[in-house]
């Protein structure tokens, strides 16, 4: 017997802002940076003008790489304004029809922000999937399962509190099951442009689940580390 669900994807977004800026900081777990030899800038002003400059720096601006985000002289850490822009491709996911036999189906969140220690993506859900008081069982082992009534979700991204599933329409159908409680499903270390994640929805039901429209609602929250 089919079954149809539907899901309705709540979105939440917040900014954190910083409470202070260092123009030349930087430190490790070794040492601890307040200014770099041969640079220099500052703000003038008088009642007829107003400037600010740099000087001395070779790459005066923003660099990354795998491992590490520099932002250097004093007119880039000026300008710069912090940013976190959080998009999500859809605000809804059907499963359509369901039977014993797996499926997946799948949306984006992107994500773009200057925050120096980037950012995390989390996610909760208001109850279970559910249909007046029927309710699909929560995913256990680490995947939906053929002809066991299960649902739960994956993302694309390794580290994460959630399995990680690259393939998502296909078998096996990882998946972890959401709670009431934030758990991260995405996040980077840096600043980032564009860091997109494929999240996948996946269940199954048995011979046993009652017929009905299933939903919940679940809440994304972005924050910037800054």
């Amino acid at each position: 017997m089919d079954k149809r669900l539907s899901f309705l994807i709540a979105l939440l977004s917040i900014l954190l802002l910083p409470a202070s800026v260092w123009a030349f900081s930087s430190s490790s777990t070794n040492y601890k940076l307040e200014g770099e030899f041969g640079m220099f800038g500052g703000a003038k002003s008088s009642t007829n003008y107003a400037l600010t400059d740099t000087g001395g720096g070779f790459a005066v601006g923003f660099g990354s790489s795998a491992n590490y985000g520099s932002g250097s002289g004093f007119q880039y850490v000026l300008a710069e304004v912090p940013e976190l822009i959080f998009t999500i491709s859809t605000n809804s996911v059907s499963l359509g029809s369901l039977s014993g036999t797996p499926k997946g189906v799948s949306h984006t969140i992107t994500v773009t922000t200057n925050a120096r220690e980037g950012y995390k993506v989390t996610v909760l859900e208001d109850g279970n999937l559910r249909s007046g008081s029927n309710d699909i069982d929560d995913v256990s082992g680490g995947t939906v399962d053929p002809g066991t009534e299960e649902y739960g979700l994956a993302t694309s991204k390794s580290g994460q509190y959630f399995a990680q599933d690259t393939d998502c329409p296909n078998s096996p159908f990882n998946a972890t099951a959401i709670d009431s409680t934030a758990r991260q499903v995405a996040s980077s270390s840096l600043p980032i442009d564009n860091d997109t994640t494929t999240l996948c929805y996946s269940a199954a039901i048995s011979g046993n689940t009652p017929a009905g429209n299933y939903s919940h609602v679940l809440t994304y929250i972005a924050t910037g580390t800054f």
